[in-house]
Protein backbone atom coordinates (compact mmCIF):
# COMPACT_ATOMS: atom_id res chain seq x y z
CA UNK A 1 0.00 0.00 0.00
CA UNK A 2 1.70 3.35 -0.87
CA UNK A 3 1.50 6.43 1.44
CA UNK A 4 -1.24 8.10 -0.56
CA UNK A 5 -3.19 4.90 -0.07
CA UNK A 6 -2.46 4.87 3.66
CA UNK A 7 -6.08 3.85 5.93
CA UNK A 8 -7.09 5.78 9.24
CA UNK A 9 -5.54 5.04 12.40
CA UNK A 10 -7.29 2.18 14.91
CA UNK A 11 -5.53 2.76 17.49
CA UNK A 12 -6.19 6.01 18.42
CA UNK A 13 -9.44 8.02 18.72
CA UNK A 14 -10.00 12.32 18.50
CA UNK A 15 -12.68 13.63 21.25
CA UNK A 16 -14.95 15.82 20.39
CA UNK A 17 -15.63 17.63 23.79
CA UNK A 18 -18.94 17.35 22.72
CA UNK A 19 -21.29 15.37 25.85
CA UNK A 20 -22.19 12.48 24.56
CA UNK A 21 -21.28 12.46 21.41
CA UNK A 22 -17.84 10.45 21.40
CA UNK A 23 -20.05 7.33 23.22
CA UNK A 24 -22.15 7.63 19.93
CA UNK A 25 -19.00 7.24 17.74
CA UNK A 26 -17.53 4.63 20.05
CA UNK A 27 -14.57 6.68 21.58
CA UNK A 28 -14.49 9.48 19.22
CA UNK A 29 -13.13 10.78 15.72
CA UNK A 30 -10.51 8.21 13.95
CA UNK A 31 -7.06 9.93 13.88
CA UNK A 32 -6.40 11.06 10.07
CA UNK A 33 -9.86 10.40 9.46
CA UNK A 34 -11.85 12.69 7.25
CA UNK A 35 -15.50 13.53 7.74
CA UNK A 36 -18.51 15.56 6.59
CA UNK A 37 -20.64 17.27 9.06
CA UNK A 38 -23.97 18.12 6.93
CA UNK A 39 -27.07 19.61 8.09
CA UNK A 40 -29.24 22.78 7.48
CA UNK A 41 -28.40 26.17 8.18
CA UNK A 42 -28.56 26.84 12.08
CA UNK A 43 -28.19 22.72 12.78
CA UNK A 44 -24.74 23.01 14.81
CA UNK A 45 -22.35 22.17 12.42
CA UNK A 46 -20.30 25.45 12.84
CA UNK A 47 -20.79 25.37 16.46
CA UNK A 48 -19.65 21.95 16.76
CA UNK A 49 -16.33 22.33 14.66
CA UNK A 50 -15.56 24.84 17.48
CA UNK A 51 -16.03 23.23 20.32
CA UNK A 52 -14.10 20.36 18.78
CA UNK A 53 -11.42 22.69 18.53
CA UNK A 54 -11.66 24.12 21.28
CA UNK A 55 -11.27 21.47 23.44
CA UNK A 56 -8.74 19.73 21.43
CA UNK A 57 -6.56 22.78 21.70
CA UNK A 58 -6.96 22.88 25.27
CA UNK A 59 -5.48 19.32 25.07
CA UNK A 60 -2.45 20.58 23.35
CA UNK A 61 -3.14 20.22 19.73
CA UNK A 62 -3.36 22.96 16.93
CA UNK A 63 -6.30 23.22 14.93
CA UNK A 64 -6.82 24.94 11.83
CA UNK A 65 -10.27 26.46 10.90
CA UNK A 66 -10.63 27.55 7.29
CA UNK A 67 -13.70 29.00 6.11
CA UNK A 68 -15.41 29.56 2.53
CA UNK A 69 -17.55 31.98 3.94
CA UNK A 70 -18.47 35.70 3.58
CA UNK A 71 -18.65 35.94 7.08
CA UNK A 72 -15.67 37.34 9.06
CA UNK A 73 -13.99 35.93 11.61
CA UNK A 74 -14.49 38.75 13.77
CA UNK A 75 -18.13 37.67 13.61
CA UNK A 76 -17.67 34.35 14.25
CA UNK A 77 -15.73 34.94 17.21
CA UNK A 78 -17.80 37.80 18.44
CA UNK A 79 -20.82 34.95 18.39
CA UNK A 80 -19.39 32.73 20.22
CA UNK A 81 -17.65 34.46 23.27
CA UNK A 82 -20.44 33.78 25.65
CA UNK A 83 -20.10 30.09 25.01
CA UNK A 84 -18.46 27.90 27.82
CA UNK A 85 -15.85 26.25 26.01
CA UNK A 86 -14.87 29.33 23.89
CA UNK A 87 -11.52 30.58 25.34
CA UNK A 88 -9.17 33.31 23.89
CA UNK A 89 -5.94 32.61 25.22
CA UNK A 90 -6.23 29.73 22.91
CA UNK A 91 -6.05 31.73 20.05
CA UNK A 92 -3.84 32.05 18.18
CA UNK A 93 -1.24 29.19 18.89
CA UNK A 94 -3.77 26.64 19.27
CA UNK A 95 -6.74 27.50 17.32
CA UNK A 96 -6.09 29.53 14.14
CA UNK A 97 -8.14 31.02 11.71
CA UNK A 98 -7.69 31.52 8.20
CA UNK A 99 -10.28 32.63 5.20
CA UNK A 100 -10.06 30.49 1.80
CA UNK A 101 -13.14 32.48 0.52
CA UNK A 102 -10.85 34.41 -1.85
CA UNK A 103 -8.23 31.68 -3.07
CA UNK A 104 -11.21 29.68 -3.98
CA UNK A 105 -12.99 32.66 -5.89
CA UNK A 106 -9.65 33.61 -7.71
CA UNK A 107 -8.11 30.38 -8.24
CA UNK A 108 -10.70 27.32 -7.59
CA UNK A 109 -9.97 24.08 -6.00
CA UNK A 110 -6.14 23.29 -6.76
CA UNK A 111 -5.35 26.77 -5.29
CA UNK A 112 -7.57 25.70 -1.67
CA UNK A 113 -5.80 22.40 -1.86
CA UNK A 114 -3.01 24.19 -1.74
CA UNK A 115 -3.64 26.69 1.09
CA UNK A 116 -4.60 23.66 2.99
CA UNK A 117 -1.35 22.05 2.57
CA UNK A 118 0.91 24.68 3.06
CA UNK A 119 -1.22 25.70 6.10
CA UNK A 120 -1.41 22.32 7.97
CA UNK A 121 2.74 22.37 7.29
CA UNK A 122 2.78 26.07 8.80
CA UNK A 123 1.21 25.45 11.80
CA UNK A 124 1.50 21.61 12.63
CA UNK A 125 -2.32 21.05 12.24
CA UNK A 126 -3.38 17.74 14.28
CA UNK A 127 -7.31 19.14 13.72
CA UNK A 128 -8.83 20.76 10.06
CA UNK A 129 -11.65 22.20 10.01
CA UNK A 130 -13.24 23.28 6.30
CA UNK A 131 -16.14 25.68 6.76
CA UNK A 132 -18.20 26.01 3.80
CA UNK A 133 -18.03 22.42 1.61
CA UNK A 134 -20.51 23.53 -0.31
CA UNK A 135 -18.84 26.53 -2.14
CA UNK A 136 -16.24 24.29 -3.09
CA UNK A 137 -18.61 22.02 -4.75
CA UNK A 138 -20.38 24.73 -6.68
CA UNK A 139 -16.34 26.42 -7.23
CA UNK A 140 -15.85 22.51 -8.73
CA UNK A 141 -15.87 22.59 -12.64
CA UNK A 142 -17.27 18.58 -12.55
CA UNK A 143 -18.23 16.45 -10.11
CA UNK A 144 -15.05 14.17 -10.88
CA UNK A 145 -12.86 17.48 -10.29
CA UNK A 146 -14.53 17.53 -6.78
CA UNK A 147 -13.98 13.98 -6.21
CA UNK A 148 -10.45 14.48 -6.81
CA UNK A 149 -10.17 17.36 -4.40
CA UNK A 150 -11.71 14.81 -1.41
CA UNK A 151 -9.22 12.49 -2.70
CA UNK A 152 -6.30 14.52 -1.88
CA UNK A 153 -7.48 15.67 0.94
CA UNK A 154 -7.80 12.31 2.40
CA UNK A 155 -4.16 11.53 0.81
CA UNK A 156 -2.61 14.81 2.62
CA UNK A 157 -4.60 13.47 6.67
CA UNK A 158 -3.29 10.55 5.96
CA UNK A 159 0.60 11.87 5.21
CA UNK A 160 0.29 14.79 7.77
CA UNK A 161 -1.63 12.97 10.23
CA UNK A 162 -4.33 15.31 10.73
CA UNK A 163 -8.59 14.74 11.39
CA UNK A 164 -10.33 16.65 8.84
CA UNK A 165 -13.96 17.87 9.33
CA UNK A 166 -15.90 19.18 6.11
CA UNK A 167 -19.11 21.28 6.87
CA UNK A 168 -21.92 21.65 4.61
CA UNK A 169 -25.29 22.51 4.17
CA UNK A 170 -28.22 20.07 3.18
CA UNK A 171 -29.20 21.50 -0.07
CA UNK A 172 -30.96 18.75 -2.08
CA UNK A 173 -29.77 15.24 -1.32
CA UNK A 174 -28.70 14.77 2.26
CA UNK A 175 -25.64 12.50 0.78
CA UNK A 176 -24.65 12.86 -2.46
CA UNK A 177 -22.47 10.75 -4.13
CA UNK A 178 -19.11 11.92 -4.01
CA UNK A 179 -19.48 11.76 0.20
CA UNK A 180 -19.19 8.32 -0.16
CA UNK A 181 -15.21 8.69 0.24
CA UNK A 182 -15.10 9.96 2.98
CA UNK A 183 -14.33 8.14 6.39
CA UNK A 184 -17.78 9.55 8.37
CA UNK A 185 -20.80 11.32 7.91
CA UNK A 186 -22.30 13.06 10.98
CA UNK A 187 -25.92 14.67 9.93
CA UNK A 188 -27.23 17.42 12.21
CA UNK A 189 -30.87 18.58 12.14
CA UNK A 190 -33.39 19.65 13.60
CA UNK A 191 -37.50 18.36 13.65
CA UNK A 192 -41.15 20.20 14.11
CA UNK A 193 -44.24 18.91 15.11
CA UNK A 194 -46.88 21.70 15.76
CA UNK A 195 -45.09 24.11 17.86
CA UNK A 196 -42.86 22.08 19.25
CA UNK A 197 -39.34 21.40 17.93
CA UNK A 198 -35.55 19.58 18.68
CA UNK A 199 -32.38 18.83 17.52
CA UNK A 200 -31.41 15.23 16.40
CA UNK A 201 -27.92 13.63 15.43
CA UNK A 202 -27.41 10.37 13.09
CA UNK A 203 -24.58 8.76 12.13
CA UNK A 204 -24.93 7.82 8.15
CA UNK A 205 -21.66 6.45 7.86
CA UNK A 206 -18.24 5.48 10.30
CA UNK A 207 -15.22 3.48 8.91
CA UNK A 208 -12.95 2.14 12.07
CA UNK A 209 -15.44 1.40 14.62
CA UNK A 210 -19.28 0.35 15.74
CA UNK A 211 -21.29 3.00 16.24
CA UNK A 212 -24.75 3.89 18.40
CA UNK A 213 -27.40 3.29 15.31
CA UNK A 214 -30.21 5.36 14.75
CA UNK A 215 -31.04 9.09 15.86
CA UNK A 216 -30.12 10.55 19.18
CA UNK A 217 -31.65 13.63 20.27
CA UNK A 218 -28.77 16.88 21.13
CA UNK A 219 -29.26 20.25 22.65
CA UNK A 220 -27.21 23.63 22.03
CA UNK A 221 -26.98 26.00 25.16
CA UNK A 222 -24.26 28.42 26.26
CA UNK A 223 -22.24 25.11 27.00
CA UNK A 224 -22.33 24.21 23.36
CA UNK A 225 -23.71 21.22 22.04
CA UNK A 226 -24.66 17.97 24.73
CA UNK A 227 -25.93 15.00 22.64
CA UNK A 228 -28.26 12.22 24.56
CA UNK A 229 -27.66 8.49 23.06
CA UNK A 230 -30.91 7.09 22.78
CA UNK A 231 -31.28 4.75 25.66
CA UNK A 232 -32.58 1.74 24.10
CA UNK A 233 -29.22 1.90 21.92
CA UNK A 234 -26.99 2.31 25.10
CA UNK A 235 -28.64 -0.21 27.09
CA UNK A 236 -26.56 -2.87 28.75
CA UNK A 237 -27.52 -6.11 27.98
CA UNK A 238 -26.07 -8.21 30.59
CA UNK A 239 -28.29 -9.64 33.54
CA UNK A 240 -29.36 -7.87 36.15
CA UNK A 241 -27.74 -9.16 39.84
CA UNK A 242 -29.72 -12.07 41.65
CA UNK A 243 -31.70 -10.04 44.56
CA UNK A 244 -31.91 -13.28 46.49
CA UNK A 245 -34.06 -13.32 49.69
CA UNK A 246 -34.33 -9.82 50.44
CA UNK A 247 -37.74 -8.46 49.68
CA UNK A 248 -39.38 -4.72 49.47
CA UNK A 249 -42.36 -3.62 51.81
CA UNK A 250 -44.67 -0.35 51.99
CA UNK A 251 -44.42 -0.01 55.02
CA UNK A 252 -48.42 -0.07 54.93
CA UNK A 253 -48.65 -3.18 57.79
CA UNK A 254 -52.60 -3.51 56.11
CA UNK A 255 -51.19 -3.44 52.52
CA UNK A 256 -47.90 -5.38 53.06
CA UNK A 257 -50.16 -7.85 54.77
CA UNK A 258 -51.54 -8.87 51.24
CA UNK A 259 -48.45 -9.82 50.21
CA UNK A 260 -46.35 -10.70 52.94
CA UNK A 261 -43.40 -12.18 50.65
CA UNK A 262 -42.74 -8.20 49.75
CA UNK A 263 -41.71 -7.53 46.42
CA UNK A 264 -38.45 -8.28 44.67
CA UNK A 265 -35.80 -6.27 45.61
CA UNK A 266 -34.55 -4.34 41.94
CA UNK A 267 -38.13 -5.26 40.84
CA UNK A 268 -40.19 -2.61 38.96
CA UNK A 269 -43.96 -2.21 39.88
CA UNK A 270 -46.48 0.10 38.38
CA UNK A 271 -49.18 1.87 39.85
CA UNK A 272 -51.95 2.57 37.62
CA UNK A 273 -54.52 5.41 38.52
CA UNK A 274 -57.03 8.05 37.57
CA UNK A 275 -55.93 11.43 39.26
CA UNK A 276 -56.27 11.61 43.04
CA UNK A 277 -56.76 8.17 43.68
CA UNK A 278 -54.11 8.15 45.70
CA UNK A 279 -50.78 7.11 43.59
CA UNK A 280 -48.06 9.70 44.81
CA UNK A 281 -48.79 9.14 48.32
CA UNK A 282 -48.77 4.73 47.84
CA UNK A 283 -45.55 5.29 46.20
CA UNK A 284 -43.82 7.99 48.50
CA UNK A 285 -44.61 5.26 51.46
CA UNK A 286 -42.47 2.64 49.77
CA UNK A 287 -39.53 5.61 49.91
CA UNK A 288 -40.65 6.34 53.34
CA UNK A 289 -40.38 2.98 54.42
CA UNK A 290 -36.87 2.61 53.08
CA UNK A 291 -35.59 5.70 54.97
CA UNK A 292 -36.54 4.11 58.21
CA UNK A 293 -34.73 1.31 56.98
CA UNK A 294 -31.31 3.59 56.30
CA UNK A 295 -31.58 3.44 52.55
CA UNK A 296 -31.23 5.91 50.05
CA UNK A 297 -34.00 6.85 48.04
CA UNK A 298 -34.96 9.31 44.85
CA UNK A 299 -37.99 10.36 44.09
CA UNK A 300 -38.50 11.85 40.40
CA UNK A 301 -41.72 13.86 39.73
CA UNK A 302 -43.74 15.97 37.29
CA UNK A 303 -46.38 17.85 38.49
CA UNK A 304 -45.52 17.93 42.49
CA UNK A 305 -43.27 20.71 43.61
CA UNK A 306 -40.52 19.44 46.23
CA UNK A 307 -42.46 21.36 49.03
CA UNK A 308 -45.60 20.10 47.75
CA UNK A 309 -44.84 16.68 48.17
CA UNK A 310 -43.29 17.10 51.38
CA UNK A 311 -45.96 18.80 52.59
CA UNK A 312 -48.19 16.29 51.13
CA UNK A 313 -45.93 13.08 52.56
CA UNK A 314 -46.53 14.77 55.93
CA UNK A 315 -50.26 15.21 56.07
CA UNK A 316 -50.16 11.51 55.23
CA UNK A 317 -47.80 10.65 58.59
CA UNK A 318 -44.81 10.72 56.26
CA UNK A 319 -42.12 13.17 57.09
CA UNK A 320 -39.43 13.19 54.74
CA UNK A 321 -38.04 16.87 55.38
CA UNK A 322 -35.13 15.55 56.87
CA UNK A 323 -34.13 12.77 54.65
CA UNK A 324 -33.57 15.61 51.92
CA UNK A 325 -32.09 17.98 54.17
CA UNK A 326 -29.07 15.26 55.16
CA UNK A 327 -28.94 14.02 52.09
CA UNK A 328 -30.39 10.18 52.13
CA UNK A 329 -33.74 11.63 49.85
CA UNK A 330 -33.47 13.28 46.34
CA UNK A 331 -35.83 14.91 44.59
CA UNK A 332 -35.86 15.57 41.04
CA UNK A 333 -38.74 17.88 39.95
CA UNK A 334 -39.10 18.28 36.17
CA UNK A 335 -41.91 21.12 35.60
CA UNK A 336 -44.28 19.67 33.02
CA UNK A 337 -43.51 22.13 30.28
CA UNK A 338 -41.39 20.69 27.28
CA UNK A 339 -38.57 17.71 27.90
CA UNK A 340 -36.13 15.79 26.40
CA UNK A 341 -36.86 11.53 26.86
CA UNK A 342 -33.08 10.93 26.93
CA UNK A 343 -32.48 13.84 28.99
CA UNK A 344 -34.90 12.63 31.67
CA UNK A 345 -34.05 9.34 31.18
CA UNK A 346 -30.19 10.63 31.83
CA UNK A 347 -31.32 12.63 35.02
CA UNK A 348 -32.41 9.53 36.45
CA UNK A 349 -30.43 6.82 35.80
CA UNK A 350 -27.09 9.08 36.35
CA UNK A 351 -28.92 10.20 40.13
CA UNK A 352 -29.36 6.54 41.27
CA UNK A 353 -26.01 5.79 40.43
CA UNK A 354 -24.33 9.12 41.74
CA UNK A 355 -26.33 8.19 45.00
CA UNK A 356 -26.43 4.59 45.02
CA UNK A 357 -30.34 4.65 45.49
CA UNK A 358 -32.40 1.41 46.27
CA UNK A 359 -35.75 2.61 45.68
CA UNK A 360 -36.81 4.72 43.23
CA UNK A 361 -40.71 6.39 43.10
CA UNK A 362 -41.14 8.11 39.28
CA UNK A 363 -44.33 10.09 39.57
CA UNK A 364 -45.72 10.27 36.18
CA UNK A 365 -45.03 8.38 33.73
CA UNK A 366 -47.66 9.84 31.17
CA UNK A 367 -45.47 13.04 31.75
CA UNK A 368 -42.63 11.13 30.80
CA UNK A 369 -44.05 9.64 27.98
CA UNK A 370 -45.04 13.35 26.35
CA UNK A 371 -41.32 13.91 26.27
CA UNK A 372 -41.22 11.55 23.00
CA UNK A 373 -42.92 13.04 20.16
CA UNK A 374 -42.68 9.31 19.14
CA UNK A 375 -45.28 7.29 21.33
CA UNK A 376 -44.59 4.10 19.63
CA UNK A 377 -41.18 4.46 21.38
CA UNK A 378 -42.07 4.14 24.79
CA UNK A 379 -42.34 0.29 25.05
CA UNK A 380 -39.15 -0.25 24.20
CA UNK A 381 -37.73 2.66 25.83
CA UNK A 382 -39.67 1.97 29.16
CA UNK A 383 -37.73 -2.04 28.70
CA UNK A 384 -34.49 0.02 28.39
CA UNK A 385 -35.19 2.21 31.51
CA UNK A 386 -36.39 -0.58 33.52
CA UNK A 387 -33.55 -3.17 32.67
CA UNK A 388 -31.06 0.05 33.89
CA UNK A 389 -32.90 0.33 37.19
CA UNK A 390 -32.88 -3.37 37.54
CA UNK A 391 -28.69 -3.30 36.77
CA UNK A 392 -28.66 -0.90 39.91
CA UNK A 393 -30.70 -2.88 41.95
CA UNK A 394 -32.71 -0.04 42.69
CA UNK A 395 -36.46 -1.01 43.65
CA UNK A 396 -38.89 0.92 41.35
CA UNK A 397 -42.62 2.15 41.08
CA UNK A 398 -43.58 4.24 38.26
CA UNK A 399 -47.41 6.21 38.97
CA UNK A 400 -49.54 5.97 35.52
CA UNK A 401 -52.79 7.93 35.30
CA UNK A 402 -56.03 6.06 33.72
CA UNK A 403 -58.05 8.77 31.72
CA UNK A 404 -61.13 7.40 33.79
CA UNK A 405 -62.21 8.09 36.88
CA UNK A 406 -65.15 5.52 36.40
CA UNK A 407 -66.45 2.97 33.54
CA UNK A 408 -66.57 -0.46 33.00
CA UNK A 409 -63.45 -0.02 30.47
CA UNK A 410 -59.87 0.53 31.87
CA UNK A 411 -57.66 2.32 29.19
CA UNK A 412 -54.45 2.33 29.34
CA UNK A 413 -52.63 5.70 28.46
CA UNK A 414 -49.50 4.02 26.86
CA UNK A 415 -49.02 1.47 23.98
CA UNK A 416 -48.52 -2.06 25.62
CA UNK A 417 -45.27 -2.09 26.86
CA UNK A 418 -44.92 -1.11 30.39
CA UNK A 419 -47.43 -3.35 31.97
CA UNK A 420 -45.55 -6.11 30.30
CA UNK A 421 -42.37 -5.00 31.76
CA UNK A 422 -43.16 -4.31 34.93
CA UNK A 423 -43.10 -7.36 37.01
CA UNK A 424 -45.56 -5.93 39.29
CA UNK A 425 -49.27 -4.24 38.95
CA UNK A 426 -51.12 -2.60 41.43
CA UNK A 427 -54.58 -0.63 40.14
CA UNK A 428 -55.86 1.95 42.40
CA UNK A 429 -59.46 3.15 41.61
CA UNK A 430 -62.62 5.57 42.77
CA UNK A 431 -65.82 3.92 43.58
CA UNK A 432 -69.28 5.56 43.92
CA UNK A 433 -71.37 3.79 47.06
CA UNK A 434 -74.32 4.77 48.82
CA UNK A 435 -73.37 8.57 48.03
CA UNK A 436 -69.94 8.26 49.00
CA UNK A 437 -66.48 8.58 47.15
CA UNK A 438 -64.37 5.55 47.91
CA UNK A 439 -60.81 4.56 47.35
CA UNK A 440 -59.75 0.49 45.86
CA UNK A 441 -57.13 -0.99 45.70
CA UNK A 442 -56.44 -4.34 43.75
CA UNK A 443 -53.90 -5.90 42.66
CA UNK A 444 -53.24 -7.15 38.82
CA UNK A 445 -50.62 -9.52 39.31
CA UNK A 446 -46.93 -9.96 41.42
CA UNK A 447 -43.97 -11.51 40.46
CA UNK A 448 -42.64 -14.85 42.35
CA UNK A 449 -44.93 -14.03 45.46
CA UNK A 450 -48.34 -14.90 46.34
CA UNK A 451 -50.87 -12.11 46.67
CA UNK A 452 -54.65 -11.37 47.91
CA UNK A 453 -56.41 -10.71 44.67
CA UNK A 454 -59.14 -9.73 46.51
CA UNK A 455 -60.53 -5.88 46.14
CA UNK A 456 -59.64 -3.66 49.06
CA UNK A 457 -60.92 -0.11 49.91
CA UNK A 458 -58.28 2.18 51.54
CA UNK A 459 -57.92 5.23 53.64
CA UNK A 460 -55.47 8.11 53.86
CA UNK A 461 -55.50 10.05 56.80
CA UNK A 462 -52.78 11.78 59.02
CA UNK A 463 -52.20 8.67 60.10
CA UNK A 464 -50.90 7.10 56.85
CA UNK A 465 -52.71 4.92 54.53
CA UNK A 466 -54.88 1.86 55.70
CA UNK A 467 -56.32 -0.87 53.75
CA UNK A 468 -59.58 -2.14 55.07
CA UNK A 469 -60.71 -5.50 55.06
CA UNK A 470 -62.59 -7.45 52.41
CA UNK A 471 -66.24 -6.04 51.96
CA UNK A 472 -68.81 -7.94 54.13
CA UNK A 473 -71.77 -7.75 51.44
CA UNK A 474 -71.47 -9.04 47.79
CA UNK A 475 -71.26 -5.67 45.66
CA UNK A 476 -71.77 -5.57 41.36
CA UNK A 477 -69.71 -3.88 39.24
CA UNK A 478 -67.31 -2.63 41.93
CA UNK A 479 -64.51 -1.97 39.78
CA UNK A 480 -66.64 -0.08 37.28
CA UNK A 481 -67.18 2.74 40.07
CA UNK A 482 -70.37 2.60 39.95
CA UNK A 483 -71.06 -0.70 42.66
CA UNK A 484 -74.15 -2.24 43.59
CA UNK A 485 -75.63 -3.97 46.31
CA UNK A 486 -76.74 -8.08 45.75
CA UNK A 487 -78.07 -8.07 49.51
CA UNK A 488 -78.93 -5.88 51.97
CA UNK A 489 -76.67 -4.25 54.46
CA UNK A 490 -73.42 -1.82 54.03
CA UNK A 491 -69.78 -2.24 54.04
Amino acid sequence: MSPSEQAPRQDARVTTGVPGLDGVLGGGLVTSGVYIVVGEPGAGKTLFANQLCYHQGRGGARCLYVTLLAESHARMLANMRDMAFFDSALLPESVYYVSGFRTLEEQGLPGLLELLRREVRNHNTSILVLDGLVQAQEAAGSSRDFKKFIHELQVSAGLSRFTALMLTSSNGPTVHPEYTMVDGILELRERTLGVRSWRELQVRKFRGGATLSGVHTFRISNDGLEVFPRLEARMRRTPPPDPGSERVHFGIPSMDALFPGGLAKGSTSLMLGPPGSGKTLMGSSLLAEGLKRGERCLYMGFYESPERLLHKAAAAGMDMGGAVKDGRMHILWQPPAESILDVLADQLLSAVRRHQVSRVFVDGLSAMSQASPDGSRMSSFFAALTQELRLSCATTIFSLETPRLFGPALDMPLEVGPSAVAENLFFLRHVELEGRLRRLLSIFKLRDTEYDPSIREFIISRQGIEVLPPFDVALDTLLTGLARHRTGGHP
